[in-house]
């Protein structure tokens, strides 16, 4: 009984641990031509991103271009559901609604190496 419970208790921790999507990253509502938008050009390499912090305004439609530098790395931002694999000398595009003030943080979702676990980013929406 103790095996199947734990056993249990396992499966609910892969299933449910991590998912912390809190918006839908493009709502299907959105029309894209009303809103401000900002890009942001993003490297990934040797367990860090550049830059580590973007800063937007609520409301604004975000393009990020992320470039993996060094490796295979990845960019989650999983309050918006986003979750990339960006091979070597590969650029990914990720495209958001920003639409709630907040702190969000993003991460390398591939594991990169020994400093994989400090790989990782804040969005700040004012």
């Amino acid at each position: 009984m103790n095996r199947i419970l734990a056993g249990g208790m396992f499966l609910l921790c892969l299933t449910g641990c991590g998912s912390s999507q809190q918006f839908t990253a493009i709502p299907s509502t959105l029309n894209k031509d009303a809103v401000p938008h900002q890009s942001f050009e993003m490297t990934a390499e040797h367990f860090h991103f550049t830059p580590e912090e973007i800063r937007v305004m609520a409301g604004t439609l975000v393009t990020v271009r992320v470039t993996a530098i060094d490796g295979t790395h990845g960019f989650k931002l999983g309050a918006f559901g986003i979750d990339e694999t960006i091979e070597e000398g590969q650029t990914k595009v990720v495209e958001f609604y920003a639409g709630m003030k907040g702190e969000y943080s993003f991460k390398c979702s591939h594991f990169c190496g020994i400093g994989h676990l400090g790989m990782n980013g804040k969005l700040v929406v004012e």
